[in-house]
């Protein structure tokens, strides 16, 4: 892919996670701020990212420009930052 092209994906988590969210997020989208979901939120903060189905759910229906996770586990934090760092070298 070229620097110009723009490929349209899916983010979902990556891996399962003990009490995971992602077959409640329809239930969870009546809960999100009005901020959010105006648009008027632009910086997304998750105290408890886990496998990331809120945050992946938020990050694809808001225009979010900044997205800052936090978990209590290190080793997950330290994948998600490989991810972020070079997400080719998973293909």
């Amino acid at each position: 892919m070229n620097g110009n092209a723009v490929k349209n994906i899916i983010a979902k988590p990556f891996l399962k996670w003990v009490g995971g969210k992602g077959q409640l997020l329809d239930k969870f989208s009546s809960f999100y701020p009005h901020e959010l979901v105006s648009g008027d939120a632009t910086t997304y903060i998750e105290p408890f990212v886990g496998g990331g189905a809120v945050l992946f759910d938020v990050l694809q229906k808001f225009n979010i420009k900044r997205a800052i996770i936090v978990d209590t586990n290190k080793e997950l934090i330290n994948c998600y930052r490989c991810i972020k760092e070079d997400v080719g070298q998973f293909d």
